[in-house]
């Protein structure tokens, strides 16, 4: 008889692990969509390079290092078409293609054309709705919006529609009106901006982003 209680004990503690195990591997990946300027402008010079060789090698340096349980996908806008507005293009959605192939995609980006940061943040929150995890869209950009007029109003009633996403935006090479401007995304859509002028500091905004990521999803390492 005294057995009873000491198996009870041990049949409760083992259904309590074992649909606590179940709940951690059907809970949803974290996911993070890169938007990558590749307006003309990306052809600008840091140091002698074009900023867009230079974000290229830092996002190399930078994805690889991001924990496997974090799904990444790209995006990119202006590197198709000069003087359209409409030139957007998700390269791969989160956890589409392995990350080789993700930066192999990036790599054949070359600058063409406008900014429609708002059309690519709407285009990248329309693929994101019903999803219960919450992506992180990390905004890499180098100039402020040419194609319309209230790109934080876009933000702002993307995040009031209740898609789960969060903007970090990278202000890399940016002037102060820019700043403000992506600034304002930034806050609209629950992020942060980060400011970078070359690499190594691209580098850490990067590398702070992806801490923010590990926090926001209590992941044990990202």
């Amino acid at each position: 008889m005294k057995e009873r209680p000491r198996l009870a004990i041990f049949l409760a503690i083992f259904f309590i692990c074992f649909w606590v195990s179940v709940a951690l591997a059907s809970a949803p990946s974290p996911q993070i969509m890169i938007i990558l300027d590749a307006s003309g402008s990306m052809y600008g010079k840091i140091n002698g390079q074009a900023k867009i060789d230079v974000a290229k090698q830092v996002i190399h340096k930078i994805v690889p290092a991001i924990s496997p349980k974090v799904k990444v996908g790209l995006s990119a806008y202006g590197h198709h078409r000069k003087g359209d507005c409409s030139d957007m293009e998700i390269i791969l959605k989160p956890g589409e293609a392995d990350r080789k192939v993700l930066l192999q995609r990036m790599d054949a980006i070359s600058p063409k054309g406008m900014t429609p940061i708002a059309r690519s943040i709407t285009v990248v929150a329309d693929t994101l709705k019903g999803n219960e995890a919450e992506t992180t869209i990390i905004l890499v950009s180098d100039g402020k919006e040419t194609c319309y007029p209230d790109p934080c109003g876009v933000v702002r009633r993307l995040k009031a529609s209740g898609i789960k996403f969060v903007l970090d935006v990278i202000g890399f090479d940016v002037s102060a009106e820019e700043k403000e401007q992506l600034m304002c995304m930034a806050n609209a859509g629950g992020g942060t901006y980060y400011g970078a002028d070359d690499a190594s500091s691209l580098l850490a905004a990067l590398k702070d982003v992806k801490k923010e990521v590990k926090r926001r999803s209590s992941l044990p390492k990202v």
